[in-house]
């Protein structure tokens, strides 16, 4: 099962088979024996794991729902499923929840803002690591419940959405 990753720094790779995940960092391959964390997981479970490289740097790691985020040597990744999208699938609620205990660092709409599929609306760090919290659908924002700087729980509402009929043709 492979990764889509969302990087700003060097390539990196990340591809899971039964009970191992290969991580390629800096032309460094590193294999993590999970014992089934990735693939037996349901939506809503989520693990912190700590891995000491052979250089003596800690990997971390957190899956939460269908993201892995990881966080090595100062610098932090997301992963998502490259075949799953809890968040987006079937969604039809109008509320936004955090997915995660974390921090709103970034707040990238207005009430009456419309938005497509898979803009981001909001970011939240959790651990020194960033999450986008995207559009799960064609909207309008009717209500931001959080402000920026502010501190969330996990499945705290922090939006409030209003779906868009787009016409098909």
């Amino acid at each position: 099962m492979d990764f889509l990753f969302e990087t700003k720094s060097k390539p990196t790779s990340v591809h899971v088979s039964g009970n191992r995940i290969r991580v390629r960092l800096e032309n460094q391959t590193y294999t993590i024996d999970t014992d089934s964390l990735i693939e037996g997981l349901k939506p809503k479970d989520q693990n912190l794991v700590t891995v000491q490289m052979k250089d003596g740097s800690l990997l971390k790691f957190l899956k939460i729902r269908n993201e892995i985020f990881f966080h090595w040597k100062g610098e932090s990744w997301n992963v998502k499923l490259a075949e799953r999208s809890y968040e987006v699938a079937g969604q039809t609620s109008p509320e936004i929840k955090s997915p995660m205990p974390g921090k709103v660092v970034q707040i990238s709409t207005s009430v009456g803002s419309e938005h497509g599929l898979g803009e981001t609306l909001l970011i939240l760090e959790a651990m020194k690591m960033e999450n986008a919290i995207k559009a799960p659908y064609p909207c309008s924002v009717e209500e931001i419940r959080k402000q920026q700087g502010e501190l969330v729980q996990q499945d705290e509402v922090l939006l409030i959405l209003h779906r868009i009929e787009v016409e098909k043709t």
